[in-house]
Formats: C-alpha cells, sequence, structure tokens
C-alpha cells in the first residue's frame, strides 16, 4: 500500500523525442492523490474511477514522463485507494452509550476548585521552592505530578 510521502517523491523516466506524459498534468493529479491519502481537509478525495479514466497529454518533442512506468504507478495508486475503502468498511460503527461519572468521594475537589487551590498556591510559593506539583499518596509518600487527562469521567491526575 502505497503512503502519502511513496507518492510526493515518485520518480519517472523522462522521454524526449517520443510518446511521454506531459509532466505538469500528471505531478498536477499526484498532488491530488497526495490530498487525498492525507485527507488534506477542504480537497475533494480522488477515486478509483478518477484514476483509472485520467487520460494526460500527449508530448512527443518535449520532456515528459515515460507512459508505462506512469500507468504501473497508477495501478499501485488504483489498489491503495481500494484496500483503504477495504478497510474504511470493515471498521465497525459503534455507538458508546453515555456513561454516568462515578460518585464522588467525600473531600474530593471539584476541577474548579483544584484550580483555585492550584493558583493561590502559586502566588504563596517560596521562590526558592522547586515549580513541581506532589501529590500525596494514601500510603503517605509523596510522587511528581507528570500528566492532567480530561476523561468522560472529570480530570484524570497522572503522578510519575
Amino acid at each position: 500500500m502505497l503512503t502519502a510521502a511513496d507518492v510526493l517523491n515518485a520518480k519517472f523516466r523522462a522521454t524526449k523525442f517520443r510518446d511521454g506524459y506531459d509532466q505538469d498534468e500528471v505531478d498536477q493529479f499526484l498532488d491530488r492523490v497526495v490530498d487525498t491519502l492525507n485527507a488534506a481537509p477542504g480537497t475533494e478525495p480522488v477515486t478509483v474511477a478518477q484514476v483509472q479514466s485520467v487520460r494526460f497529454t500527449a508530448t512527443k518533442f518535449r520532456d515528459g514522463y515515460e507512459q508505462d512506468q506512469v500507468d504501473t504507478f497508477l495501478d499501485e495508486v488504483v489498489a491503495t485507494l481500494q484496500e483503504r475503502a477495504l478497510v474504511a468498511r470493515q471498521v465497525p460503527l459503534t455507538q458508546v452509550p453515555p456513561r454516568d461519572p462515578p460518585p464522588l468521594v467525600a473531600g474530593a475537589l471539584t476541577a474548579s476548585e483544584l484550580l483555585s487551590r492550584l493558583q493561590l498556591a502559586r502566588a504563596v510559593q517560596v521562590s526558592t521552592a522547586p515549580d513541581t506539583v506532589l501529590l500525596r499518596l494514601p500510603d503517605g509518600t509523596a510522587r511528581g505530578l507528570v500528566d492532567v487527562r480530561v476523561t468522560p469521567d472529570g480530570l484524570e491526575v497522572v503522578a510519575g
């Protein structure tokens, strides 16, 4: 399966004084294929039918691309687009039922209370103290805070 980088980096032998494809037309079409493989927003995706039916202007007395090489590469593009469509059809669409948030433990802080307390702690922090957040665990050990994530259940604090 081709990637967008494979298409972007495709090279074809140049022709002169024999039949070839117009280089600009081929390059512009392959740019559209790259956008399709990258799922670039605001672009019309290239379809398998469009790749199979594309016709480039033939060149003879100016530089062009080797026709057989371009045609073989377009066959690979078709196979890639067909495989991507097959994979997209195989992904089941499911709807996740809404979950009720877990009950708050007595004394648990809301997100806004936590933010207020962190702001207050930062405002009164001793200038020589390290700029870290420590989390004291129920067993009494302190661990450094490494991440805060938003989850469907609320904020998740991750200790290192």
